[in-house]
């Protein structure tokens, strides 16, 4: 009977160690991340992202509790975004939320039903989206800073002022625009080109945003600005990502 209680409490005893691990875990992926700050450049750059809409989340693989309801509005907004970007020769920007390795792929089937897994169908970007460009970064963690190769392709295209669009307002776009703001860029949300899973806490989220120097502004505002610029950035890639 003892050895009956030590097993069975040495099993509970493991249970609890690998939850806890993999919670902490899940917390690391979900923190801003840190860099280097960016430098003044001679000849500074615009850039659009478009984070996370994906099959997962928007499209044919989405299972509960996506897709988002408002997916079609926010992909129709995200193409006349881009459309006027690419026209302006505003680098647009495409980040994909990819899951990696064993530990990853086990937090995905425990606590995200499977979804963002490296290979699957889903990670892809949603087939509604217009992709004016090649410049698409997979993420591990929710800040898309967290992949060097998007430092390293906005570094070499003198890129210092970033728009925002995507999924999801409290997430991975919150956390990408606190990983830029970390290392000095300047951060625009193009509120009406994100949502936001968790509807009532709409106003919280955009009270957050400007007490953290975060811009807010519209797809109005944004191509009228667009409109008024000329950029140089090659949407056609420098250097290519992988």
């Amino acid at each position: 009977m003892k050895k009956r209680t030590r097993i069975i409490i040495t099993a509970i005893a493991l249970v609890l160690l690998v939850t806890g691990f993999l919670i902490s875990q899940i917390i690391i992926l979900s923190r801003p991340t840190k860099g280097n700050k960016i430098t003044h450049y001679q000849n500074p750059q615009k850039a659009v992202f478009v984070i996370d809409i994906q099959e997962d989340f928007t499209g044919t693989t989405a299972k509960p509790p996506f897709p988002y309801k408002d997916s079609r509005q926010l992909i129709e907004t995200v193409n006349a975004i881009t459309e006027a970007a690419s026209k302006q020769g505003i680098a647009v920007i495409y980040i994909r939320q990819e899951l990696d390795g064993f530990i990853m792929n086990l937090i995905s089937n425990i606590f995200a039903g499977g979804i963002s897994k490296k290979g699957n169908p889903g990670t892809e970007i949603d087939k509604r989206v217009n992709i004016v460009s090649s410049n698409i970064f997979p993420k591990l963690k929710s800040d898309a800073f967290s992949n060097q190769k998007l430092e390293e392709y906005l570094t070499a295209n003198q890129i210092n002022e970033l728009y925002l669009t995507g999924l999801d307002a409290a997430g991975c776009v919150h956390n990408t625009a606190l990983g830029a703001l970390n290392r000095g860029y300047a951060v625009n949300i193009i509120q009406d080109a994100i949502v936001l899973r968790q509807v009532e806490k709409w106003e919280e989220i955009l009270k957050q945003y400007k007490e953290e120097d975060i811009v807010l502004i519209t797809t109005h505002d944004f191509i009228n600005m667009s409109g008024s610029s000329k950029n140089s950035v090659d949407n056609a890639n420098l250097p290519a990502p992988n």
